[in-house]
């Protein structure tokens, strides 16, 4: 009986110290010691060349074929003017005269392509044209201003002579309507011409701001030289500012021409006007005889015989100063487009004779170094708008003079 009490206790007892084994197992926390740690980051290191080795070896080919291509570009680039010279006695055989290796890369581009730049002469020429050209636009927007009050008393001439016992009332209608339709053309296409000066001078500021933005961008990087040397497809800076100067000076051509078109318009207008103004006093001086005035005059004293000297016409008594001035204002009007035009004509004669200059390999103006182009930039840049603040100036001062002496 006692065994089986010990057996039973025996049974009963084992699993209860299992359990408390195994907790006090479960209860021992692992210890991470420094080998774990160095074995962990061989591991990673390990993995991480092998990952780099394979796609290393991925890029073999690829990397390959770049070098291969850059040492190729690099070899052309340097000896191209050597393979010329050693081919240059055979280019006087038939078929090879014509082939790459004879002709000149000079040649390959189009004639007149500048060689070397000239931003002082550049901007010398467009700083003093452009002075004369805002202070001609000046005149003429006090000229279209002008002509605008003349083009009101032509219309209320018009109603006079329509309402007149004139033996040519009918036909000097006519010709006067047309005239004051000539004389608004004329107007409007004054002030078109003043926007169209000062647009002009806006798109030239804003090349040359471009132009010195980008050499100063160049000279700022050229302490990476040596690195651009080894990319033989970058641009070099001398490059930069042969193509800025190529630039400016295309955009100051393709202005000069649309602004010698606009002056021509304005001149072919003014010559219009001048030709109804003969025929009116043509049409009154051939049936009116009293009207022995001159030409100038025709307007002004048309005015006065039909009424302007009437008291119920007093409130148009500057149309009288208006008609009267309105043949001056023409001339004027005329001098100033034609002033315009010789400016043009003369800046564009200079600009080819400065094409024809730097399209020539010269010594000196190939050496012209990078700070002499951006210090000649940006004095011209503030000449110009110097020249533009006091041409508005005066602007400003002409228009309130004529208005305020209109309502005088």
């Amino acid at each position: 009986m006692a065994s089986t009490q010990r057996v039973r206790d025996g049974l009963v007892e084992a699993p209860y110290e299992r359990v408390q084994r195994t907790s006090s197992l479960c209860d021992v926390k692992p210890v991470v010691t420094t080998q774990h740690v160095v074995d962990g980051g061989a591991f990673a290191g390990l993995y991480i060349f092998r990952v780099f080795k394979g796609a290393i070896l991925l890029l073999r080919i690829p990397l390959t074929v770049f070098l291969f291509i850059w040492m190729l570009a690099f070899l052309f680039g340097a000896m191209s003017h050597t393979i010329q010279a050693a081919f240059r006695p055979l280019c006087s055989i038939p078929g090879l005269s014509s082939s790459m290796l004879c002709v000149p890369a000079q040649s390959l581009s189009n004639k007149g392509t500048p060689q070397w730049a000239d931003f002082p002469s550049l901007i010398s020429l467009q700083t003093s044209t452009i002075e004369q050209l805002l202070d001609e636009s000046t005149s003429g927007s006090s000229l279209a201003l002008q002509m605008k009050k003349a083009e009101i008393a032509m219309t209320d001439l018009v109603i006079l002579v329509g309402v007149s016992e004139l033996t040519s009332r009918e036909a000097l209608t006519d010709a006067l309507r047309t005239f004051v339709d000539d004389a608004r053309l004329t107007g409007r296409s004054l002030n078109k011409l003043n926007a169209k000066v000062s647009g002009a001078v806006d798109g030239i500021m804003a090349v040359n701001d471009y132009a010195l933005h980008a050499i100063e961008a160049a000279e700022e990087n050229f302490a990476l030289a040596l690195w651009n040397r080894l990319i033989p497809w970058n641009r070099p800076k001398a490059d930069v500012i042969l193509n800025t100067f190529e630039d400016s000076m295309n955009y100051l051509s393709f202005t000069l021409q649309r602004l010698v078109v606009e002056f021509e318009i304005n001149l072919h207008n003014l010559n219009k006007l001048e030709e109804q103004l003969s025929v009116l006093h043509e049409i009154v001086t051939r049936k009116d005889i009293f009207f022995s005035a001159a030409k100038t005059e025709l307007l002004s004293n048309l005015w006065t015989v039909l009424g302007g000297n009437r008291k119920q016409l007093r409130g148009y008594q500057n149309h009288l100063k208006l008609l009267e001035g309105l043949g001056n204002y023409r001339k004027q009007a005329l001098v100033h487009v034609i002033s315009a035009l010789q400016i043009l004509t003369q800046m564009s004669d200079d600009i080819e004779n400065l094409r024809e200059r730097v399209a020539a390999p010269g010594l000196t103006g190939s050496r012209i170094p990078a700070h002499v182009h951006i210090k000649s930039i940006h004095s011209g840049l503030e000449r110009i708008k110097e020249g533009r603040t006091k041409a508005k100036e005066k602007e400003v001062h002409a228009v309130r003079r004529i208005v305020g002496g209109s309502t005088d």
